[in-house]
């Protein structure tokens, strides 16, 4: 009798049956990975987040930014706040102070149709829609009425995350993360004065850097021809009501002598005794310039027009109603006198005053 050895075929019989098992593993291991890869969210490209005010506590905008690469429906978003990490597998701490309670959806773009959710919390906004297909894209939601976190210099990180639900539950299709930080406010101060700034002479430079010449000569005074001559004032102030330019003085004067002052308006006759000034460019006699410069200041009325003049000590002759830069008055002289006018030298020296109440 022959006897076959067992171990003709024991070996080939392991052998298989160990590759079958190998195999049934191998199957098992990858439908294992393709099931985790079908649930694991894609990434959020392109994210950024801009804050209008970046104080502590402010009520404030949040603006956030980011692409959708997946195309799947899309029902949900949720904006999550957290102090500690911008990982999603990780607990989220809110940050101190912060209030997203409030939010209001004011602006919504590539992907639109969105509302704020009743889930929304104090550290986490969601936005809500039926659920409809995406297109890959671009997307930006701008959130008002969001109360910054109150302590500075600590870093807020905000998970964004899309779902296919229509209010933040389930596995999220798109995700990514987005920073921002306050810092404690560094104050800056600064002092502007106060100012009224009021220049004359013969000439002034338009701001009253410099001035030139303490008076003028109207020459000889005949009864035949009208003298005339010119000053300049500048004026500007800071002060929120504006200023009021006035003139103090007398007629010109020899002596007991005078030439009469104007006391309306009038044009210039030579022959009779006449002393007035305006402010504004004449031909009778010609001379004088209308206003200058880029402030708001005008002459008054009585002062104000062309070949009239006139001549009240302690009158207004300019002013503005607000804070102005620099304006410069041209002042013209005029002096007439009659046949019999006594003879003498005439002077007279004016003061011009500007005033704001601060």
């Amino acid at each position: 009798m022959t006897t076959t050895p067992k171990t003709t075929h024991t070996g080939p019989s392991l052998t298989l049956r160990h590759c079958a098992t190998a195999i049934i593993i191998l199957l098992i291991m990858v439908g294992l990975w393709f099931n985790a890869s079908t649930t694991q969210a894609a990434s959020l490209t392109g994210r950024s987040v801009t804050i209008s005010t970046a104080l502590n506590s402010a009520t404030t905008t949040h603006q956030f930014r980011f692409s959708i690469n997946t195309i799947s429906s899309v029902g949900s978003i949720s904006f999550m706040y957290c102090d500690n990490s911008p990982l999603f597998d990780e607990p989220c701490n809110p940050p101190a102070g912060l209030d997203a309670s409030s939010a209001v959806l004011s602006s919504q773009s590539g992907q639109i149709g969105f509302s704020i959710h009743p889930s929304t919390t104090a550290s986490t906004i969601v936005i809500s829609r039926p659920p409809i297909a995406t297109i890959a894209g671009a997307a930006s939601y701008t959130f008002d009425n969001v109360v910054n976190p109150s302590q500075p210099n600590r870093t807020t990180y905000v998970r964004i995350a899309t779902y296919a639900t229509s209010d933040g539950s389930g596995s999220a299709t798109d995700q990514g993360a987005v920073a921002f930080s306050l810092g404690s406010g560094l104050a800056v101060n600064a002092f502007i004065p106060p100012y009224l700034a009021v220049c004359v002479g013969v000439t002034v430079a338009p701001n009253c850097a410099t001035t030139n010449g303490l008076g003028i000569n109207l020459g000889t005074l005949s009864s035949h021809q009208a003298r005339a001559g010119t000053t300049q004032v500048g004026v500007a102030t800071n002060d929120a009501g504006g200023y009021t330019l006035s003139i103090l003085g007398n007629t010109m004067t020899a002596g007991n002598n005078f030439i009469p002052p104007l006391s309306t308006p009038t044009g210039s006759i030579p022959g009779t005794g006449q002393f007035g000034i305006n402010l504004r460019a004449n031909t009778d006699p010609a001379g004088g310039q209308d206003t200058a410069g880029n402030g708001s200041g005008a002459p008054t009325n009585s002062y104000n027009q062309a070949n009239l003049f006139l001549f009240h000590s302690g009158d207004t002759i300019a002013s503005s109603n607000q804070s102005t830069d620099f304006n410069v008055f041209t002042v013209s002289y005029l002096a007439n006198i009659p046949g019999d006018q006594a003879p003498g030298t005439y002077t007279t020296t004016m003061t011009y005053t500007g005033l704001a109440t601060f």
